[in-house]
C-alpha cells in the first residue's frame, strides 16, 4: 500500500510533467519575455521631431526612432516600428501590441493603466514662437491687452498660460499645426507649445524665432510600458535612459535629427535641461 509520503511525491511528479506547478516556477521575467520575442516593438505616432513617417517611402525617422534602435541593439533584438496614435498608445501597451512608447508624459491618469520608469527620458519646456525682434524675457511680458497668444486647446500650455496671462487674449486651436498656421497668417502674435515641436514648425515656415522665457519649467517626458508582475523590464529601461541622458547621447540624437531638417542645432535649445541656460 502506498503511504502518504509516496502519494505526495507521485502527485508532484504528475504535476511537474503536466506543467501544473505554480506559474512562478516556470514563468519568465518581464525582461526575459521581451528578449524571447526577438524583436523590439516601438510605438510610432506621427509627431515630428519624435516620429516622422516619410510619405514617399513609409520610412520612420525621428528622435524616438533612434532611441528605439539604440535600445533594441542593447537588448540584442531587431528594431520593429509599430504604427499607432497618441490616443491609442496606452491601449496598445496594455494589449501587448508594443513594448514601449516614447515621449509619453507620465500623468497620474496614465500611471493607473501603464508603467513608467522613475528616470525621465528627457525634458522639454514651454516655448514661444515669435516674430523677429519680438523679445520675450519673461512670460509676463505677454500679459498685455491686445497681445494674442495661440495655444493648442486643452494642453498643459493652454492651462498654464490662461492662468498666467489674464490680460492677454488666448486663442485656442484644435492642433499644433492650426496654431502655427494662425501665426503664419498674422492672426496671433505668439504661439506657445513645447519647444521641440516649435523648432520644427518654425523651420517649415522659414519664419519666426523660438524662445524660452525665464522661469522656464522643465517638463519631464517618459517611456510608457505595460504593467508587469516584476520590475525587471522597467528597471532595465530606467538604467538605460539614465545612462544615455547623462552621457549626452539623448541630446545628441535630438541635435543630429533637427540638423537633417536644415536647423542649426547650436541656435535652438536641446532636450537636456542642464544646457538651457
Amino acid at each position: 500500500m502506498m503511504n502518504r509520503r509516496n502519494l505526495i511525491a507521485l502527485a508532484a511528479g504528475v504535476a511537474m510533467s503536466a506543467g501544473l506547478l505554480p506559474h512562478s516556477v516556470a514563468a519568465q521575467t518581464a525582461l526575459e519575455e521581451v528578449k524571447a520575442r526577438g524583436v523590439f516593438r516601438v510605438g510610432m505616432a506621427a509627431a515630428d521631431p519624435w516620429f516622422y513617417k516619410n510619405p514617399s517611402t513609409n520610412e520612420w525617422t525621428g528622435v524616438g526612432v533612434e532611441i528605439g534602435k539604440l535600445m533594441a541593439a542593447e537588448l540584442g533584438l531587431t528594431f520593429q516600428p509599430v504604427e499607432t496614435t497618441w490616443g491609442n498608445s496606452v491601449a496598445a501597451l496594455q494589449a501587448g501590441q508594443i513594448d514601449v512608447m516614447y515621449v509619453l508624459d507620465p500623468t497620474e491618469e496614465r500611471k493607473k493603466a501603464i508603467d513608467f520608469p522613475d528616470t525621465p527620458l528627457f525634458y522639454y519646456a514651454m516655448g514661444a514662437l515669435t516674430k523677429e525682434g519680438f523679445k520675450v524675457e519673461n512670460w509676463l511680458d505677454l500679459n498685455k491687452a491686445g497681445t494674442r497668444v495661440g495655444v493648442t486647446l486643452g494642453t498643459t500650455v493652454d492651462r498654464r498660460l490662461t492662468e498666467q496671462l489674464p490680460e492677454a487674449t488666448i486663442e485656442r486651436f484644435a492642433s499644433n499645426d492650426e496654431a502655427v498656421a494662425a501665426f503664419a497668417a498674422g492672426r496671433v502674435d505668439v504661439v506657445s507649445q513645447f519647444h521641440p515641436a516649435l523648432i520644427v514648425q518654425s523651420s517649415r515656415l522659414r519664419m519666426g524665432v523660438v524662445q524660452l522665457p525665464n522661469e522656464t519649467v522643465a517638463v519631464p517626458t517618459s517611456v510608457g510600458l505595460r504593467k508587469a508582475a516584476d520590475p525587471s523590464f522597467r528597471d532595465w529601461i530606467d538604467g538605460f535612459i539614465a545612462r544615455i541622458y547623462n552621457e549626452g547621447t539623448t541630446n545628441t540624437i535630438f541635435r543630429d535629427y533637427i540638423a537633417t531638417k536644415g536647423i542649426d542645432p547650436d541656435t535652438v535649445p536641446g532636450i537636456q535641461k542642464e544646457t538651457w541656460f
